[in-house]
């Protein structure tokens, strides 16, 4: 073989170099999408989501709408939300609920002026009085106790779409409730939120943090263990919000979507392979002390809770509070849609009238996948969790502190499923789709704390 001339060789390297750089600059259709573990992400821009394309044509972000920023943050419509979604813009409208619903009305937040889980019923359905009347964590007899020995107080708020629906189909009443329609839905819009508040302290810097005052259903010994009583006494207190769940059923998600919120500074993410002997951080934090080693966070205190000073409602001990999960898990285009808007919305938020805000973030939200699953009765992401999508590990560290740990139950929908409930003194309740929402399992049974293992 002849050896090539080197202007020869030379050219065919130029050739080379210029046919890689134009093909650089201009890529094939299709290649390199950023694809979900739901479908690839849509780049049609619509009226709840905007997606910003990079010049190169790789990837695609995840931003809010700007008028969200330059005066009152329009209502979310759930019946125009998109009939093939994209996984951003379940975080866009979970987003946009987080601001609406914090905005101001009438010197309070929007959500303070929304129903209680009492107003389920025609006696009390205007009840719009706001006591903070849960401590016990999900599925546990746990307590959260912050760093100053108090209680981290919750409670249930729902809006009229939601309430008028139950109220209409007498689901207030167990029977009317043990004979509905198993596969029927709630209404889209029907919307209930948890809240987490932490007491404030004299002299506790709260500058960055929402406060009001608001009553508090004090604690006493019941059977042994420190509990707000059936009849219990209350106190005006100082609180700061520190954790917002919300669930809303949008248009083609009868499930509901679960996002939940927290404040900034409430506590350290679990490192990359965190080691259970090794600090999650070293600084302090408002629920965790700093170089606290992964394996005395998030403990379970339930049967070794007692008070310090009843009449000071002081607990000991005290819990240790780290986020296990980032984002609540899930897949990478999920972790990045979550950061990007965070970091966008906080960007544009500091620079409002509502940058008090920019201090929460998004920790994460979970969905359907409808092409692959839909809600239907006796369902338990534990026996079929092929359709569950978004943060696949979701817990608010304020208010699943400890379940955060136990892999059964470390999800909204392992609690929020449709699997025939067991009450302890009724008839179980046959698997229903309306079975997601625990403000009707609560009052099928009597009161008390839903607990559920499936």
């Amino acid at each position: 073989m002849k050896k090539m001339p080197y202007l020869h060789y030379l050219l065919w390297v130029c050739v080379g170099v210029y046919t890689l750089w134009i093909y650089s600059c201009n890529p094939k259709p299709g290649n390199n999408e950023t694809t979900t573990n739901d479908s690839t992400e849509s780049l049609t821009s619509h009226a709840m989501v905007q997606t910003a394309s990079f010049p190169n044509g790789n990837d695609t972000s995840c931003v809010a709408p700007d008028e969200w920023f330059s005066g009152p943050v329009p209502e979310p419509d759930p019946t125009i939300f998109p009939e093939d979604p994209s996984n951003c813009d379940f975080h866009i409208i979970s987003w946009q609920y987080f601001l609406w619903l914090t905005e101001k009305v009438n010197g309070k937040l929007r959500f303070e002026t929304m129903f209680t889980d009492k107003s389920i019923t025609p006696e009390t359905k205007n009840d719009t009085n706001q006591e903070l009347d849960i401590v016990e964590q999900a599925l546990s007899k746990g307590i959260l106790i912050d760093l100053n020995g108090r209680a981290v107080y919750s409670n249930i708020i729902i809006n009229d779409i939601y309430r008028d629906w139950i109220i209409d189909n007498h689901l207030y009443n167990a029977d009317s409730l043990a004979n509905f329609d198993p596969k029927a839905d709630f209404p889209v819009g029907s919307l209930s939120i948890k809240t987490s508040w932490k007491i404030v302290q004299p002299g506790e810097d709260t500058s960055n943090l929402y406060t009001t005052k608001k009553k508090i259903q004090l604690l006493t010994m019941v059977g042994g263990e420190p509990r707000i009583p059936d009849n219990p006494k209350t106190d005006s207190a100082e609180v700061a919000l520190i954790g917002l769940h919300i669930a809303v059923v949008v248009k083609g998600h009868p499930e509901f979507v679960w996002a939940t919120f927290e404040f900034d500074d409430n506590a350290p993410n679990f490192q990359p392979h965190q080691a259970m002997d090794s600090p999650v951080s070293d600084k302090d934090w408002l629920l965790y002390t700093a170089k606290t080693v992964a394996q005395k966070t998030n403990a379970n205190n339930a049967q070794i809770l007692k008070f310090k000073d009843e009449s000071k409602q002081l607990l000991t001990p005290v819990t240790q509070v780290a986020r296990q999960y980032v984002n609540g898990g899930g897949d990478s285009t999920n972790q990045n849609n979550i950061e990007h808007l965070n970091t966008n919305i906080k960007d544009q938020l500091a620079n409002t009238t509502n940058s008090l805000w920019s201090n929460y973030f998004e920790v994460g939200a979970i969905w359907f996948n409808t092409t692959k699953g839909t809600l239907a009765p006796d369902w338990s992401p534990n026996v079929d969790s092929v359709m569950v999508t978004g943060s696949l590990r979701l817990s608010n560290s304020t208010i699943e502190t400890f379940t955060q740990k136990v892999i059964s139950q470390n999800e909204c929908f392992s609690c929020h499923n449709t699997m025939t409930f067991f009450a302890d003194d009724k008839q179980p309740l046959p698997g229903k789709n309306l079975s997601t929402s625990h403000i009707l399992l609560k009052r099928y049974q009597g009161g008390g704390q839903v607990k559920r293992g499936q």
